[in-house]
């Protein structure tokens, strides 16, 4: 999530928009659990506000924890492939060497001290069970709390069951329609405080039917609604709130539709699905059939997704955001708050609800294979305005849409192996420049699976596949692919492919220590590229490539790589190919001793990695920028730097990507800074700079405390 807790200084829990009411007990309960158990589940069925009493509880333990509590949303996660994945992303941890990831998780999770809030796990709840047995075994100092609608049945879990609120005639459930209902003040004189209360009972005190109500009662009255619903009770044991009604487009009213069943809850819960049933028909024809078809995103939206995705006939004429601004007013559709644009989301059991009727009216394929085809588009055109001036925007808009791209790249791999390849490949951008190679590494590796018998579309898929292997140090899989990339593009005549395969052949070699094989490689990827493309081998084989030069002492040979690829960046705005520029010119000033000139544009690399979040990015400048203040006589500097980085190489994996080259280069810089302060100062120093929040942050604090200062 974009806003995050003050309450600690650790941790992405999201700050409350509306008040929280009621729920003492139940909160007392869970906190008391959690100062004696180390994983404690709340249970209990869709709605019955779970969610809400978990983040209420761990922003009141967060504060007693370094790390503080970190908040793991399930519900969008449809492969339990991706489970690790996404608990390793919500941490930061960017392992990005071809380790098991739940080893990497225990590592990781060792020596720190927090609260993993695992929400919404019923449909992982084999795999969240074996995962938090798994890392609770490894890790002392981790706690966890799950929400689930079953226990993860694990030894030494304590449940904590969420029942319904208080209906009392003062009792929560009162007080959170009166809140919801009427946010500004109290209800109209109009309206008795015994019907509230009929309309509480009528609803089992489930919050999420009362919020429901409460968005209903912005159009009809309170006697109204508790005269439908009370009416409605009496059916509620069969299909009550299932009846297609009449001028619903598209279905067959002489069909029954059946209780979805993940809805179906004892009696004492039925006025949640009476509730949502009702809304339902409250719904205009069209907000019913956008309801259904909103369903197939399990991410977020924007309306644009929206317009593309669910305008099939008969909604094809219609105005789509005319319809999402009504679901949004019956509190269907709710607004993300964070969001720098507008976004939406559905609440899960009001999703499953749409998927029952979109299932029912036989549009559940035609709605996944629209959603694949938007958001395969997105990729695609992610990639062709990557090298341009918004890759940051890039970078925000596909990370905050990456449960969509998961589930239309899931879809591309069940239905089209040749869109899985492409799509996969499209996210190169993503994978590589922006820091989620592991990720990357999962989808290419499973397109290029499923299609050993399509050679020609392969090419293109091979070279990414080893560019992000190259990312994760993963060297000898980096060359394989490359090799494999080649021969496919020869056979075919695909100068691209051949452009990316030479040119992380020649990476490889760089990194392996070989720089002399590696420079004619560069020279023909390079040239290749730049008559065929990609833009992205053209602009990235110039920074490996002027390193290859400075590995054998040959300034000029940097220099002219550098400035070429200064040319070719600074007119359209682009940074990440830039910033190597940066880094490489950087590391060519220290190596012919000036470090104070490196300073400068090893600050402007590390600015950029910034911007794009790239935590690879930062850690090699980091790493160069400790090294020149190392040359320029500013040990305590040096020292607070190294610990910064360490941070970075310990969620990453593997330092330098693993050259061997790099590495001594570090080692011997740090026992330079070490001798000069003294080990009792150079370990002061050091936690100086390993105690922040998160690298990101640390990143932050060195922009400003060595920004140059202003004329």
């Amino acid at each position: 999530m974009a806003t995050h807790n003050d309450s600690t200084k650790y941790g992405n829990l999201p700050i409350e928009t509306t008040a929280f009411i009621g729920r003492a007990r139940q909160l007392s309960e869970v906190l008391e659990a959690l100062g004696s158990a180390r994983l404690v589940t709340l249970t209990g069925p869709g709605g019955i506000g779970k969610t809400r009493v978990a983040l209420r509880a761990a922003a009141r333990t967060a504060p007693g924890l370094r790390h503080g509590a970190w908040l793991v949303e399930l519900s969008p996660v449809l492969s339990p492939d991706l489970l690790e994945h996404t608990v390793a992303g919500v941490l930061g941890v960017a392992d990005q060497t071809n380790r098991p990831l739940i080893d990497v998780l225990k590592d990781y999770l060792r020596e720190r001290e927090l609260l993993l809030v695992l929400d919404t796990c019923e449909h992982l709840v084999d795999e969240c069970a074996r995962l938090a047995e798994t890392l609770l075994a490894e890790a002392p100092g981790l706690r966890i709390l799950a929400t689930s609608r079953q226990a993860l049945d694990i030894p030494d879990e304590r449940h904590v069951d969420v029942g319904p609120m208080d209906t009392g005639p003062e009792g929560e459930a009162l007080a959170l329609l009166r809140a919801r209902a009427w946010p500004d003040g109290p209800p109209p004189e109009q309206v008795a405080p015994a019907e509230l209360g009929r309309l509480c009972a009528l609803l089992d005190g489930v919050p999420l039917a009362i919020e429901l109500a409460a968005g209903l009662l912005r159009a009809t009255s309170v006697d109204h609604l508790v005269r439908r619903l009370d009416q409605r009770m009496t059916v509620l044991s069969s299909n009550a709130g299932t009846e297609p009604p009449d001028d619903v487009p598209g279905i067959d009213t002489d069909d029954e539709l059946p209780v979805a069943t993940p809805l179906r809850r004892p009696v004492r819960h039925s006025g949640l699905r009476t509730t949502i049933g009702w809304s339902h028909e409250w719904c205009t024809p069209q907000e019913r059939l956008l309801w259904a078809r909103l369903s197939a995103f399990p991410g977020g939206f924007d309306s644009k997704a929206v317009d593309f995705v669910c305008s099939a006939e008969p909604l094809a004429d219609c105005d789509l955001t005319e319809v999402l601004d009504g679901l949004v007013a019956k509190s269907v559709i709710l607004p993300v708050d964070s969001a720098p644009e507008p976004r939406f989301r559905m609440l899960d059991t009001v999703r499953e609800y749409g998927a029952e009727w979109l299932d029912r009216l036989g549009e559940s394929d035609r709605m996944r294979l629209r959603h694949r085809d938007y958001y395969r588009h997105l990729a695609h055109h992610g990639d062709q305005e990557w090298i341009g001036p918004d890759q940051a925007k890039w970078q925000a808009r596909t990370a905050v849409e990456l449960p969509n791209l998961r589930a239309a790249l899931d879809t591309c791999l069940l239905t089209d192996p040749d869109a899985a390849l492409d799509m996969a490949s499209d996210l190169l951008y993503f994978w590589f420049c922006c820091g989620h190679l592991r990720e990357g590494r999962h989808y290419s590796e499973a397109a290029l699976a499923l299609s050993p018998d399509r050679p020609r579309p392969s090419a293109r898929a091979l070279w990414s596949c080893g560019y992000v292997a190259l990312g994760q140090g993963d060297l000898d899989a980096t060359v394989r692919r490359a090799t494999e990339a080649q021969v496919v593009a020869e056979k075919y005549d695909d100068k691209p492919a051949l452009a990316g395969a030479l040119c992380i052949q020649a990476a490889a070699l760089t990194l392996q220590g070989s720089p002399a094989e590696a420079l004619p490689l560069y020279a023909a990827a390079h040239e290749q590229a730049a008559r065929t493309g990609p833009a992205m081998i053209e602009l990235s084989a110039l920074p490996t490539w002027g390193y290859a030069h400075m590995m054998l002492g040959d300034a000029d040979g940097v220099r002219a790589r550098v400035d070429r690829l200064r040319e070719l960046t600074d007119p359209i705005g682009e940074i990440w190919a830039r910033s190597y520029a940066d880094y490489v010119w950087g590391n060519q000033c220290i190596a012919q001793g000036d470090p104070d000139e490196a300073i400068p544009s090893l600050l402007s690399s590390l600015e950029a990695k910034w911007h794009l979040d790239d935590l690879y990015g930062m850690a090699v400048s980091l790493d160069s920028l400790a090294v020149a203040a190392t040359g320029d006589g500013r040990p305590e500097l040096a020292a607070r730097l190294f610990g910064l980085v360490d941070q970075a190489w310990d969620i990453l994996g593997t330092p330098h990507l693993g050259s061997p080259e790099m590495t001594e280069h570090r080692r011997a810089c740090e026992a330079a800074v070490r001798g000069a302060l003294g080990p009792a100062g150079y370990d002061l120093q050091y936690a100086i700079g390993a105690d922040v929040t998160s690298v990101h942050t640390g990143v932050t604090d060195v922009l400003r405390d060595l920004a140059p200062p202003s004329r």
